[in-house]
Order: structure tokens, then C-alpha cells, then sequence
């Protein structure tokens, strides 16, 4: 089984979706039933991406605090992935899980261990953005942290926090890789050109050398709770996710 933890030091890059529509690639590749996602953002949105209901009730938070398995929350979508929602969860739930995950450092390990998973598996967890005890947890498994960014200042400004924490992880972790991806990249817009060659200079080889172009699909797709491979098969976002998990599956492979 390889894991990879999907992060961001700041919101609103578009972190959840790339976890979603590249968890659906990666399935295209591997086959169905060989990818699973799992949410542990307590924003409760990556099930959205691959067409399960808005309803759904099923809750790895909510489980936690029960003390039982992934093994009830475990959803199949119709896209070939297998979710693992983080649940709709009230404030004091919250509270009470991350105190679980404070307490246990190893609990994720533990409870993707206990899901069966086979050795060729994969699994693309998302976290939420920013330092934070799920982050913690992530950090303490991951074969591969995806690290996403926009070609902007934001962004930019994110990464000397970013490889501190890595730099520390290190330390326990010296078999973690990392890559950076560029995400919703647009080559129309100047700016958007200047800041993606400024992070290229910046990360070197830790940067993807596949990005994610900016493209409305992605965004049509989540509404019509969709992957924007199946969507829109032919649009400039799902060949970039194609390549994208060509390009990641051989590193979580070795």
C-alpha cells in the first residue's frame, strides 16, 4: 500500500480537488477498487468530487470517537474510487477527534492498516490547510507529500513554512519524498507566467514537472458532483491529471 498526503500551508488551492480528480486517474490507471481517498478535512468536501451524495452520513470522524474501524465509512463511487468521508461533525466531535489524534500519533497509520488494503493499493489522503495535528498524522505514514500551490505571491510566501515542517519530519522521516505541484496554472495572465517561473527557480527538481492549467471544467464537473475526467474526458485538466498520476505512480511504486 502506498500512501499520499495531499497538503497546502494555505487554503483555496484547489487542494480537495486535486485529490479527488487525481485519486480517479490514478484509479484509470490501476483499476477499480485500487484507489481510495480519505478526508480528513473537517471541511467534509472531498466526497463531492467523486458523485456521492451531499447527504451521505457516513463519518470517519464519527467513528473515531465510537472506537470502531474505517470499515463501516468506507463508500464506493461509481468512478472507481473508494471514500472515506471526514463527515458532517458538530464542534465539540471536532474537538474530541483531534484530541484522538493528538493523544495517538500513530492512529491513521493504525486504521489504514486495519482496512486490509492490498500491497499495490494506493491511498490520497487530504488535509486540511496550514500545521495541524491531521497534518501530524499524515506526516507520520506518508509515502509521498503532494505539496499544492498556486503560481501566486500567497503561495509563494507559504514555502519557507513548508520546508521547515519537512525539514523537521526529516529527521524521523528520511525516506519521505515530497514534490510540489503548481496548480491551476494560466499562461494567458502575466502575472500568473511570472510567479509559476519564480517558483520553478525557487523548488528546482522538488517542483512537479507536471501542473494543473487553470480550466473551468473542474469546476463545471463539481457541480454535477463529477470527476472532470469523466466530465469532460478531453479537457486540458484531465490530461493533466492523466500525466500527473503517470508521473507520481512511479515514485510510490519503488
Amino acid at each position: 500500500m502506498s500512501v499520499i498526503v495531499v497538503a497546502s500551508m494555505k487554503g483555496g488551492v484547489g487542494k480537495t480537488s486535486v485529490t479527488a480528480n487525481l485519486a480517479v486517474a490514478m484509479a484509470a490507471e490501476l483499476g477499480d477498487g485500487c484507489v481510495s481517498i480519505v478526508d480528513l478535512d473537517p471541511q467534509n468536501g472531498l466526497h463531492l468530487h467523486c458523485g456521492i451524495d451531499p447527504l451521505e452520513r457516513q463519518s470517519i470522524c464519527k467513528q473515531a470517537l465510537r472506537r470502531r474501524s474505517w470499515h463501516g465509512v468506507m463508500v464506493d463511487s461509481r468512478f472507481g474510487v473508494t471514500c472515506l468521508p471526514y463527515g458532517v461533525a458538530s464542534e465539540s466531535e471536532r474537538e474530541a477527534f483531534e484530541d484522538i489524534l493528538a493523544a495517538e500519533p500513530d492512529w491513521l497509520e493504525r486504521q489504514l492498516t486495519q482496512t486490509g488494503l492490498g500491497g499495490d493499493d494506493v491511498v490520497l489522503i487530504d488535509m486540511p490547510p496550514g500545521p495541524s495535528v491531521y497534518l501530524n498524522q499524515g506526516f507520520a505514514c506518508a509515502d509521498l507529500l503532494l505539496i499544492v500551490l498556486l503560481p501566486d505571491a500567497g503561495s509563494y510566501s507559504t514555502i519557507a513554512a513548508m520546508e521547515s515542517w519537512i525539514d523537521q519530519v526529516a529527521q524521523q522521516r528520511p525516506d519521505l519524498q515530497s514534490v510540489y505541484l503548481m496548480n491551476q496554472m494560466d499562461e494567458a495572465v502575466r502575472l500568473n507566467r511570472d510567479m509559476g517561473e519564480v517558483l520553478r527557480q525557487r523548488l528546482g527538481a522538488r517542483l512537479s514537472p507536471v501542473g494543473i492549467h487553470r480550466d473551468e471544467a473542474v469546476s463545471e464537473a463539481l457541480a454535477f458532483l463529477q470527476p472532470v475526467l469523466f466530465y469532460d474526458p478531453g479537457c486540458q485538466a484531465a490530461h493533466d491529471f492523466q500525466r500527473l498520476a503517470a508521473f507520481l505512480l512511479e515514485p510510490v511504486a519503488r
